[in-house]
């Protein structure tokens, strides 16, 4: 991300699957939707019906998602915030391909 870019124009998808009285919280960078991902024995894709919802700014789908208890994130610009602020753990980060995927589950 350049360093002259406004976090703010930055756009992510985000969608809200409600369960039973539990809800998941799917986001993704834009540019990550629709990308099938594989490497070794991990495939991870990054599908329209899970994750295309609603296009916001970062900063709101950061928002939403500090309120979360379960979510499943995907791309380098909403990690990098989430892990900036604290809300996952850098450890807690997968990559394939090269592109990082994060999961919160609160049982």
């Amino acid at each position: 991300m350049s360093t002259t870019e406004n976090s703010e124009e930055i756009m992510c998808y985000i969608k809200i699957h409600h369960q039973s009285k539990d809800s998941v919280v799917a986001a993704c960078d834009k540019d990550c939707l629709g990308q099938k991902l594989k490497e070794g024995k991990f495939q991870y894709h990054v599908s329209e019906g899970f994750f295309k919802g609603e296009l916001l700014p970062i900063s709101k789908v950061v928002a939403l998602l500090q309120k979360s208890t379960n979510f499943n994130v995907v791309g380098e610009n909403i990690i990098t915030k989430l892990v900036e602020l604290k809300i996952i753990h850098p450890e807690g980060v997968l990559e394939i391909e090269g592109i990082p995927i994060a999961l919160k589950m609160i049982f």
